[in-house]
């Protein structure tokens, strides 16, 4: 299982997501980081727990259209080694080279980015936003041939609540194909990570157990070494 902390970014500080409801997003832990900066937060989660992967939520982008080139740019160098998948809604990060290590995520809510005829689709992860239903002005996940082999399912009324992973919905979703599916939304607890694995996904994106340090290093660790 594939384990990707999620941070989520508004005016280029770390806040906590709440049922998707992103008005309401508050401050970051700051006792457990000391710090509300991102590039302080990445640098103390892949200190701990050493992810290959990060999920990163920019809402400015999101709600306001705008984005911090810089930002990423110092993100991407500074941390060569670590996947960043980047959910930036509508607007393109405008980088001045190529960071091999940035994957644009290209999310249903937002679907009016996705092309089914681009060959760049390959690198992007797609990711099946719900909230009651998908979300989405097109009904983007029946081009199942040109989808990204990375498909993220994430239901937004789970995400930050108390919840529990929407089961249902993830087995509707997983199929038996070459695809890599990720569990977003609900994940409280080691057990619900084991659960996400035997419906077939691939891994889960957390950001609750991860901000109130109820993930141990230890499991990490020992997932990382079982790839």
């Amino acid at each position: 299982m594939d384990i990707i902390p999620v941070i989520d970014i508004l005016n280029n500080q770390v806040v906590k997501a709440i049922k998707g409801n992103r008005n309401s997003y508050k401050s970051i832990n700051y006792k457990l980081y000391n710090s509300t900066e991102p590039r302080d937060i990445i640098y103390q989660i892949v200190n701990r727990y050493k992810p290959k992967t990060i999920y990163i939520a920019d809402l400015s982008a999101i709600l306001m259209h705008k984005i911090d080139k810089n930002l990423y740019k110092s993100i991407f160098e500074a941390f060569p080694k670590i996947n960043f998948w980047v959910d930036s809604g509508k607007c393109k990060i405008s980088l001045t080279r190529k960071h091999i290590n940035y994957y644009p995520v290209i999310c249903s809510e937002s679907s009016t980015r996705f092309s089914p005829t681009s060959n760049k689709s390959h690198k992007c992860i797609y990711s099946f936003d719900f909230m009651g239903k998908l979300l989405g002005h097109k009904p983007i996940h029946k081009y199942e041939r040109v989808e990204p082999s990375k498909i993220i399912i994430m239901d937004l009324l789970q995400v930050g609540s108390d919840k529990k992973i929407n089961y249902n919905l993830a087995k509707k979703i997983i199929r038996k194909n070459n695809k890599d599916y990720y569990i977003a939304g609900g994940v409280k607890s080691i057990l619900d990570i084991k659960k996400a694995g035997t419906l077939g996904a691939r891994g889960v994106l957390i950001s609750t157990i991860l901000h109130e340090n109820k993930l141990r290093k230890i499991f990490i660790q020992k997932e990382k070494t079982s790839l």
